[in-house]
């Protein structure tokens, strides 16, 4: 019975990581409808994200009904909690990624204000961030969770500079009102997908270590962890 349920315990995980395989490909993807003006790639994103919310959907109900047909030990039972909470946050992302998409749609039509060309690179650290969270839920690695957490910081550095940029766009050049409006939804789609991201890796934490990091409660950051490993 019990290798059963071990058994199941990582048929879920494998359908998670298939999972946050969709939804990186969904970003990537979006990523690089913006950076190049591809409204067919945008609209492909757009329509796979019904597939990434018929997934979470399934994902969620052999969740709750493996909790409520088994009593699973504490670690079992933190693994569960994380796969639900991550399940949800997959799908959050998704649709983050599909809206960016729909932007694009919206705006690929004009040439683009000079603040866009700054995208690629914030795009690419909130990408890094998914995929490293992601990475450290498989190998249940708390230290890369942690290293993972750290980065939240530079994105919200590069949002906050991107968006300066654009205000100032728009203040001088008033055609260029609807798209610097756009422009600025993008950042805060970026921004929320690091939150998310974030929010993976401090689970990740408390799926191994019982801990809650999240607000600063049970604080642990990379000095904490450098030091960790100095004494070792």
């Amino acid at each position: 019975m019990k290798d059963k349920f071990e058994h199941m315990l990582d048929d879920i995980k494998k359908d998670l990581v298939f999972l946050a395989n969709e939804v990186e490909d969904a970003l990537y993807r979006a990523l690089k409808s913006l950076e190049n003006q591809d409204r067919e790639v945008a609209q492909e994103v757009v329509k796979a994200d019904k597939q990434i919310n018929l997934r979470e959907v399934e994902i969620e109900k052999r969740i709750l009904s493996l909790m409520a047909l088994q009593q699973p030990v504490a670690i079992d039972l933190r693994f569960m909690v994380v796969a639900l909470k991550m399940n949800n946050d997959l799908e959050r992302i998704g649709d983050h990624a599909k809206n960016i998409a729909k932007t694009v749609k919206r705006i690929s039509h004009e040439p683009y204000i000079k603040p866009v060309s700054e995208i690629p690179a914030l795009g690419k650290v909130v990408k890094n961030m998914l995929g490293d969270s992601v990475l450290s839920f498989i190998n249940t690695n708390a230290d890369l969770a942690i290293e993972v957490r750290q980065r939240d910081k530079e994105v919200d550095s590069l949002c906050d500079k991107i968006y300066d940029e654009v205000l100032e766009v728009i203040k001088s050049e008033s055609q260029y009102i609807t798209q610097g409006i756009e422009i600025i939804n993008v950042l805060k789609h970026l921004e929320r997908i690091a939150d998310l991201s974030k929010n993976l890796a401090e689970d990740v934490v408390f799926m191994k270590e019982a801990k809650i990091i999240r607000y600063g409660l049970g604080k642990k950051d990379k000095s904490e962890v450098e030091g960790k490993s100095t004494n070792s």
